[in-house]
């Protein structure tokens, strides 16, 4: 198991935002995907919207560096090697009257142990 940090950037008309959702356990950045893709609860309230699931087939082209069409990728795949709209410079941020936020993660360690996500849900560290 590895541990991620999940955080986000908001942008609205007024200013943006960054800031970290939490941290969770997961097998590799599929997991966390998938965790970010069903709309979790998390522990200091709300949920963590988003219309990724909606999005999840949409096919997106994919360049050289020659900027030359090389192949295609789903949304989902996109959002795996990205590690998120936080990391996407293509991402959309133009319908920001009521705000927009985009979600990423980056891996903290890798091989947490079962002693380690113990004592880290014991602290309330993980979500």
């Amino acid at each position: 198991m590895n541990l991620y940090k999940v955080d986000f950037t908001h942008y609205a008309q007024r200013g943006s935002e960054d800031g970290i959702f939490g941290y969770i356990v997961a097998n590799d950045d599929e997991g966390v995907y998938e965790w970010i893709k069903s709309e979790p609860t998390l522990p200091q309230g709300g949920t963590l919207y988003n219309s990724w699931a909606d999005r999840e087939e949409y096919e997106y082209d994919v360049y050289d560096d020659s900027y030359n069409v090389v192949g295609t990728e789903t949304f989902k795949d996109k959002m795996i090697r990205l590690c998120g709209e936080v990391n996407d410079e293509d991402a959309d941020v133009d319908d920001d009257y009521y705000g927009v936020t985009h979600v990423g993660w980056s891996l903290v360690k890798e091989g947490v142990t079962d002693l380690e996500i113990d004592v880290l849900k014991s602290l309330n560290i993980i979500i």
